[in-house]
């Protein structure tokens, strides 16, 4: 085993959506969608990730290269955090699309956010379950996005 006191993903976890939003001076906004996959053998540190978003986001925008590595980050954190508290998990995640506030979002937004995927991949597979929407949050009503996804009809 290349990967001591690492777990490798056993199948894919496509779907995983995490919602990040505390309303507070200064802002806190993240929404990411990702989907994560055996990592192939031959990578160095067993994780690797990939920024999937599309290049021009919903305003005609980028997502800031460093919202993407800190969703990075924050996977990364929450499975290798080295302190013995959980397993390492071996795996490939996709950043596959983004929301994003120019003033509101920030790496430590996004971070979190990487970390709460992380979780919930990990309760995915540990469970033998579809991803549930991750919705850390004090905002409601649900942003228009996510009625259609979650199946709300109404706020």
């Amino acid at each position: 085993m290349p990967f001591p006191n690492r777990t490798s993903l056993p199948r894919p976890v496509h779907g995983i959506y995490v919602r990040n939003v505390l309303q507070s001076c200064g802002g806190h906004f993240a929404a990411a969608w990702a989907e994560a996959e055996p990592l192939p053998d031959g990578h160095p540190d067993g994780f690797e990730f990939v920024n999937a978003v599309p290049p021009v986001g919903p305003r005609g925008e980028r997502l800031p290269e460093e919202l993407a590595a800190a969703f990075a980050q924050g996977l990364r954190l929450a499975w290798h955090a080295g302190d013995g508290a959980r397993p390492g998990i071996v795996a490939l995640v996709r950043l596959v699309d983004a929301r994003w506030h120019r003033e509101d979002s920030t790496p430590r937004a996004f971070r979190m956010t990487g970390e709460l995927a992380a979780l919930e991949i990990s309760r995915c597979v540990s469970e033998d379950r579809d991803p549930r929407p991750v919705l850390r949050s004090s905002r409601q009503p649900y942003l228009p996005w996510e009625r259609s996804m979650l199946g709300v009809l109404s706020d």
